[in-house]
C-alpha cells in the first residue's frame, strides 16, 4: 500500500507542476486552479481516471455555459450564484456525475469574481479545464506503475497457497504429522486479488481480464480444497485407498502453476476412479462409509482439475512468459489512445486560436 501511495503522490506532483507551468506560459489568469484540478484528476488507475475525467470535462463545460447564461441574463450576484449551485449540484447527482461538482464550482467562482463576463474569459476558463484534465490524462497514461514481476509474484503467491493446502490434505491422508497453514489463505487471497484488480484497471484496451479470471479460478479451487479437507477429517478408517489418493494429491500439488497440467492429471484421475469402481465391494459399515468419503474426494478433485482446464480452454495462451508490461505499453501505443491525445491537442490549439 505504501508503494501505491508513493506512485500516486509522484503522479500528482508531476501533473500539478506541469499544469502550473503550462497554464502560466499560456497566460491563463487562474493558473493555480488549473494545477489544483489536475491534481484532483489523478486517480489510482487509468480506468478510474477516464471515467472521472470525462465526467469532469463535460460537467466543467456545462457549468461554465450555465453560469455564463445565468450571470448574463438574470444577474451577476450571490443570489444567482446560489441558484446556480442548487441547479448544478442537483443535476450532477441526478446524472450520476458528482465527480465534476468541486472543480466546476471553483471555475464558476472565477466568473463571479469579475465585473463583466466576456467571450474571451469564457474561452480562457475552458482552456484552463482542458489543460488540467489533458495533462492529468497524459500523466496517468504514461506513468509506469505496474510491472511484470509484481504481477507474476501475485499469481505465484496464490499458487503457493494451493500447494500448502494440498500438502496439508496429503499429510492428513497419510496420518503424518499435522501441517498447520502458515498463512490465512482467505485473507491473503483477498489482499492479492485487490492488488491484481488494481493492475487490471490499469489495462484499458485489449484487456481480456485473464489475470483476474485466473485468481477467481484459484479462489474456487481453494473452496474445493476446503471441502476436501473437511471430508478427510470425517474418515474413520485407515483404508488403503486413502494412501493412493494422497499420492495423487501429491502429484497435483507438484503440478500447480501457469501451465495446463490438469488435462493429463484428470485422465489419470478417471483411471483411478474406474479402478475404485471395479474393486471389491466394502464388507463392513465403516469401510463402506470410508470408501464413500474417499470417492467423494475423488469427485471433488475432478472438479478442482476441471476448473483449471476450463480456464485454459478460455485462455489457451496463458503461459508464464506472458509479458504484462507489453500489454500495458500497448494501451499507450494503441491507436485509440493516440486519437484521444490528438483530440486533446486539437481542442487546446482551437481554444488558443480563439483566445488570441
Amino acid at each position: 500500500m505504501k508503494t501505491k501511495l508513493v506512485h500516486i503522490s509522484i503522479k500528482m506532483i508531476i501533473a500539478g507542476i506541469v499544469t502550473l507551468f503550462l497554464a502560466y506560459f499560456l497566460n491563463v489568469r487562474y493558473y493555480t486552479t488549473a494545477s489544483a484540478i489536475a491534481i484532483l484528476s489523478i486517480q489510482w488507475t487509468k480506468r478510474d481516471f477516464i471515467n472521472i475525467a470525462i465526467k469532469r470535462l463535460i460537467s466543467g463545460v456545462a457549468a461554465i455555459l450555465l453560469a455564463t447564461l445565468m450571470f448574463t441574463y438574470i444577474g451577476h450576484s450571490f443570489l444567482v450564484f446560489s441558484c446556480f449551485l442548487i441547479i448544478f449540484i442537483s443535476a450532477s447527482w441526478f446524472l450520476n456525475a458528482p465527480e465534476g461538482i468541486v472543480p466546476s464550482v471553483v471555475i464558476v467562482t472565477h466568473l463571479l469574481s469579475i465585473d463583466m463576463i466576456t467571450f474571451a474569459f469564457v474561452l480562457e476558463e475552458t482552456l484552463l479545464l482542458v489543460i488540467a484534465i489533458g495533462v492529468a490524462f497524459i500523466v496517468n497514461m504514461i506513468y509506469p506503475q505496474s510491472s511484470v514481476q509484481s504481477m507474476k509474484k501475485s499469481l505465484r503467491d496464490v499458487d503457493s497457497i494451493l500447494e500448502e493446502k494440498l500438502l496439508k490434505i496429503k499429510n492428513k491422508l497419510l496420518n503424518t504429522e499435522k501441517t498447520e497453514l502458515k498463512i490465512n489463505s482467505k485473507k491473503e487471497l483477498g489482499k492479492i486479488m485487490s492488488e491484481v484488480h488494481m493492475i487490471d484497471r490499469d489495462i484499458i484496451l485489449q484487456n481480456d481480464h485473464r489475470y483476474i479470471t485466473y485468481l477467481y479460478m484459484r479462489n474456487m479451487q481453494i473452496s474445493v480444497l476446503d471441502a476436501i479437507d473437511k471430508n478427510v477429517d470425517s474418515i474413520k478408517e485407515n483404508h488403503p485407498y486413502r494412501f493412493v489418493i494422497a499420492d495423487f494429491i501429491d502429484k497435483v500439488g507438484k503440478s500447480i502453476g501457469f501451465n495446463n497440467y490438469a488435462s493429463k492429471l484428470i485422465v489419470e484421475l478417471e483411471e483411478l476412479k474406474e479402478y475404485f469402481v471395479k474393486s471389491e465391494l466394502p464388507k463392513t459399515r465403516i469401510e463402506f462409509e470410508t470408501r464413500a468419503v474417499l470417492f467423494q474426494i475423488i469427485n471433488e478433485l475432478e472438479t478442482f482439475l476441471s476448473l483449471k482446464i476450463e480456464f485454459h480452454n478460455k485462455y489457451p495462451n496463458f503461459i508464464e512468459k506472458e509479458n504484462l508490461q507489453w500489454i500495458l505499453l500497448k494501451d499507450w501505443k494503441h491507436k485509440k489512445v493516440q486519437d484521444y491525445l490528438g483530440i486533446y491537442y486539437l481542442c487546446l490549439c482551437l481554444l488558443l486560436v480563439l483566445q488570441i
